[in-house]
């Protein structure tokens, strides 16, 4: 077994299959994009350890599957990496917080010398890209949520409709008053 069917079969199980198995839970194409966009804004939050959480209190509040929008924040913490400095520097110049304009030299200088002061200035740094996060994210979710309801439609089986029967021996009557 080589190396490219070894990390088909890893793609496989851990991505398409889950994916699959989405669409065949019987969701609607709008549940589903909202549950992939409240996974991908809550896996991109430039705050480390708490997307397992917001994605589960979200997807709780929202009515969402709570598995599927987590799975989805997993698969997107490969972009929180890639997003985390560009929403600091967001934060940092919607707040005009420049003292926080350090690089990163100049960190590692003011670790060797006053840690308390450099977590401190790390704190604000991350409280910043965090604020960025808030000011973009719901922007960021509309237009995904645009982007997906329709590519799900067309992607999506349409349920079978189920047959509506009226039971005959049981004849509706209207009271007299509302029909005059």
């Amino acid at each position: 077994m080589g190396l490219f069917s070894t990390c088909s079969s890893f793609f496989k199980r851990r991505l398409i299959q889950p994916a699959v198995n989405l669409l065949k839970q019987g969701m609607t194409p709008k549940k589903l994009a909202a549950t992939i966009v409240a996974g991908t804004i809550v896996g991109v939050i430039p705050a480390l350890g708490i997307t397992t959480v917001l994605g589960t209190a979200i997807a709780a509040r929202f009515r969402l599957n709570i598995a599927a929008t987590v799975l989805v924040s997993y698969l997107a913490q490969p972009l929180q990496l890639l997003l985390v400095l560009p929403y600091i520097k967001l934060g940092i110049l919607l707040l005009g917080l420049d003292e926080l304009k350090l690089t990163f030299d100049e960190m590692q200088q003011m670790f060797r010398s006053d840690w308390v002061l450099a977590l401190n200035q790390l704190w604000k740094a991350n409280l910043a890209g965090v604020a960025a996060w808030l000011v973009t994210s719901v922007p960021a979710g509309a237009i995904l949520y645009a982007i997906l309801v329709p590519i799900l439609k067309a992607v999506m089986p349409v349920p079978a409709a189920l047959p509506i029967s009226i039971p005959t021996d049981n004849p509706v009557t209207i009271p007299e008053d509302l029909l005059t």
